[in-house]
């Protein structure tokens, strides 16, 4: 059996911008992933709201940071075939004032992280795989959304735009795995944000191809 770890922010997690509560099991990405993949894969899902790359939100704990927390993650799932990373919206906030290049840094932090504990566990010589995935675009209409003041408004529309090319740049530089879900999704209409129900069926599709082609 094949294991796959998702980790990332509130849409790895499933937050639904409609309710503002969690989408059901069968209507989140991994598991609409792992019914595409079939019986012999094992999905791990590790979201978390609000949670960045590598940056200490002045506004909650540390278990924000995504880099405090993934050694630690991966080693409590280990043997883990692959390992999804798809984080760097919320380094998007205002409060950050990060630019692309920066939220770059941050997942090629997590890339050296997941490289360097998958190798510390390898079996005979095997290591886990890492899959980078740049995150939707901010839609442009964050202007209007509730969440527009701390995104910092058009800016992160504008930001998020040029994270697939820095995030591919990483990738090939630490020979891992890439795919932009830009390509395949937009965020809901309610908050430009977040994945709607639709969204999380196609981004499944789209990975659960991905794990294919890799593993």
């Amino acid at each position: 059996m094949k294991s796959i770890l998702c980790y990332g922010d509130s849409n790895t997690y499933g937050y639904n911008p409609e309710n503002k509560m969690r989408y059901a099991y069968e209507e989140r990405w991994p598991i609409i992933m792992k019914k595409i993949l079939g019986e012999d894969y094992y999905i791990i899902e590790e979201g978390l709201n609000s949670r960045t790359t590598a940056l200490d939100d002045p506004y909650y704990d540390d278990i924000k940071n995504g880099k405090t927390y993934l050694s630690t993650c991966i080693k409590s799932h280990y043997p883990v075939d692959l390992i999804i990373i798809m984080l760097g919206t919320n380094d998007l906030k205002a409060r950050f004032s990060t630019t692309p290049a920066d939220v770059a840094k941050g997942i090629e932090c997590l890339v050296k992280i997941a490289l360097n504990v998958t190798k510390e566990k390898s079996i005979n010589g095997i290591s886990s795989k890492v899959l980078v995935v740049s995150p939707i675009h901010v839609g442009e209409n964050i202007e209007i959304s509730e969440c527009g003041e701390e995104f910092g408004y058009k800016r992160s529309h504008e930001l998020s735009k040029q994270l697939a090319d820095k995030y591919k740049k990483v990738a090939e530089n630490l020979d891992v795995d890439f795919i932009d879900a830009s390509l395949f999704i937009e965020p809901s209409q309610i908050d430009s944000l977040h994945l709607s129900k639709e969204g999380h069926k196609l981004l499944g599709k789209a990975l659960a191809k991905c794990c294919i082609d890799i593993l």
